[in-house]
């Protein structure tokens, strides 16, 4: 099979298919136990607190199916507890760290760092660890990469991926949707490392105010 990306694309669909099946052959990484509590306390730290949702993060959640108007903060009652938590999972050393902010169905990850060949969990088993905290897992839809940075990643994305579409630019105000079946699919998927369920799409967009900043959307589903 002669592949589109080659550089990335072969891992991508190795990806795809570790995440649908545990027991696929060559799979290192097994099915995460961790749970809320089984971090060491001396190690560990996980804090979090209540916070609203900026203007800007809820227009990238309209139109999925969110209940949006239960994340705005009502004129009323400005002060009523917002559904969304902000989360901060970090080794005290600081080594390991995941920040993000979720609400029901959502997961925005700011940043993550984790050591090439670290013994701590995965930053997808605590993103798990992080959601599983205050929702059920199985509520989860979208996770959301802010500012994509990685040195593989966005430079790839730019181009190779976006000029795969005939009179498409870098940056594009427009959302751009990689559909499972695609090649472009698997290569992005490819830059990355195993995830947790699977993943049904993939949207990458710039906003309107920063269109030097790569966002990512993962669209969610149960294999």
């Amino acid at each position: 099979m002669a592949f589109k990306y080659p550089q990335f694309e072969p891992y991508g669909d190795k990806l795809i298919r570790w995440m649908e099946n545990i027991n696929e052959a060559g799979c290192p990484i097994p099915m995460s136990t961790l749970k809320v509590g089984s971090l060491q306390r001396h190690i560990w730290t996980n804090e979090y607190e209540r916070e609203w949702l900026s203007p800007e993060y809820i227009a990238s959640i309209v139109g999925l199916g969110l209940q949006v108007g239960d994340l705005i903060p009502h004129t009323s009652y400005p002060t009523q507890s917002p559904s969304f938590r902000h989360s901060i999972i970090k080794t005290k050393e600081g080594i390991t760290a995941l920040i993000s902010t979720m609400g029901p169905g959502v997961f925005f990850l700011y940043s993550m760092r984790r050591l090439y060949g670290s013994s701590d969990p995965y930053v997808s088993e605590l993103i798990k660890l992080a959601y599983e905290t205050h929702f059920r897992l199985d509520s989860l839809r979208y996770i959301f990469m802010d500012e994509v940075q990685e040195c593989e990643t966005e430079p790839f994305i730019e181009e190779q991926i976006y000029p795969s579409r005939e009179g498409l630019c870098y940056p594009s105000a427009k959302t751009q949707t990689w559909n499972r079946s695609s090649p472009e699919f698997s290569a992005i998927m490819g830059t990355y490392g195993q995830g947790i369920k699977r993943i049904g799409r993939i949207a990458t967009f710039h906003t309107a105010l920063d269109l030097h900043k790569l966002h990512i959307r993962f669209d969610i589903e149960d294999v």
